[in-house]
């Protein structure tokens, strides 16, 4: 993917931001708000996930995975903006680190 918009969209290759310790959606989502806050950005502007239509409604929909999985919602939904496009707000509890998982940065 930074690949493409590096050489399909041309976005600059320092303006990207790279996960590269999500195993999954929910993890992605965690990992993205602990990014959000470690950059600086504000928690009270909205955020965008940009992917295809079916995984766009898969994280619309995954508040009880999340729940399962992590304990707790990473994020709080916005607007949806398109079928491929959804507005998340970033929730706190997301910098809380778990011990017991091996890839949580």
């Amino acid at each position: 993917m930074k690949k493409f918009m590096v050489d399909k969209l041309h976005v600059p290759e320092n303006a990207i931001l790279v996960d590269p310790h999500a195993r999954h959606t929910t993890t992605n989502m965690r990992n993205c708000v602990r990014i959000i806050f470690r950059y600086g950005m504000p928690f009270s502007k909205p955020c965008i996930t940009s992917t295809d239509k079916s995984q766009s409604y898969f994280i619309a929909n995954m508040a009880a995975r999340c729940q399962k999985e992590l304990g707790y919602v990473p994020y709080t939904l916005g607007k949806r903006l398109s079928d491929t496009e959804q507005e998340f707000y970033p929730v706190l509890s997301s910098l809380q680190i778990d011990a017991d998982e091996p890839l949580d940065p």
